[in-house]
């Protein structure tokens, strides 16, 4: 399969959206998860001129991609898919090289998503977290979140991935203000039949564990969707609440009182956050604003 693309957003460059169809072009922009001004209006503003002149308004040259297997493998990974959804004809790109190492794609038929993908390499255990999490919320029905139904998984060439349903290929936001009790509550209750790690607390709740606004889009009326369930699993109650108001206020939005009031689960994650920053800079990668504003949302844990 050929694609040619144009990377987008300016300045990160990190989603790769296909040039040859205008409808798959937009769909490829509506991946784009921002939060903060600049992406929302980059977002808009990209929407509008390919909505009017296709891919050919967008900035930025027109490219290819090298998937990142081993020979044979990418064909490999296409039968699989095939195989799973059926017919498409092209793909987003969303390529990590560092740190986590991974591959998301979203595959379309014309104009039409037919799935998501997400690949990490071997051992990937956040795929397989993520398929059963999906699983369990499939089973649940939720009242108060959609999110993506698993279609179907496997292993290729040294990688794990899975394929669900993609989000509706048209623009989202961010919800308004916190999210609700009612829906905090059926996320634990929904998860709640996944195996407790050892050594974890007797004490501790299921938890989505990306619970950011980046992960929680609204599209217009109806209930928002929640995505990126790789790291469910098991936190201190009211992990996930925490975790919303700290990025809330990172991204500058204040929900809460900042620094957050002192409690196990603001303890939990200045213990995480710092485990990450200092695996970013071994890296050589730089801080960024979201990091910075974590620490101070959080840095009530510093004390614990």
């Amino acid at each position: 399969m050929e694609n040619n693309y144009k990377a987008f957003p300016p300045g990160w460059n990190n989603i790769r959206v296909p040039t040859h169809d205008k409808g798959a072009t937009l769909a490829g922009i509506a991946t784009y998860t921002p939060c903060v001004a600049k992406g929302i209006w980059g977002q808009r503003v990209a929407w509008g001129l390919v909505s009017l002149g296709g891919a050919r308004l967008l900035p930025g040259r027109v490219g290819t991609w090298d998937p990142p297997f081993a020979e044979g493998g990418w064909e490999q990974l296409l039968k699989q898919l095939h195989e799973i959804v059926g017919d498409f004809d092209s793909h987003t790109v969303y390529e990590r090289r560092r740190m986590r190492r991974g591959l998301m794609m979203l595959l379309l038929k014309g104009d039409t998503p037919v799935g998501f993908v997400k690949a990490r390499e071997l051992p990937g255990e956040g795929v397989a977290r993520e398929e059963r999490a999906l699983t369990l919320v499939e089973n649940a029905s939720p009242q108060t979140f959609d999110a993506p139904r698993p279609l179907g998984s496997g292993q290729v060439a040294g990688w794990r991935y899975l394929v669900t349903t993609a989000m509706p290929p048209r623009m989202h936001r961010m919800i308004e203000g916190r999210p609700t009790a009612t829906m905090l509550s059926e996320i634990q209750e929904i998860l709640s039949p996944l195996a407790r790690p050892t050594g974890a607390p007797a004490h501790w709740a299921p938890f989505h564990g990306d619970f950011t606004p980046w992960n929680l889009r609204h599209f217009g009326e109806g209930r928002p969707w929640l995505i990126d369930w790789e790291d469910s699993g098991y936190a201190p109650a009211g992990a996930d609440e925490t975790m919303y108001l700290s990025t809330a206020f990172a991204i500058g939005k204040t929900l809460g009182p900042i620094p957050l009031p002192a409690s196990e689960a603001v303890t939990y994650w200045w213990v995480e956050m710092n485990r990450r920053i200092r695996e970013k800079l071994e890296w050589g990668l730089e801080l960024r604003q979201l990091d910075h504003g974590l620490l101070e949302a959080l840095s009530a844990g510093e004390a614990e």
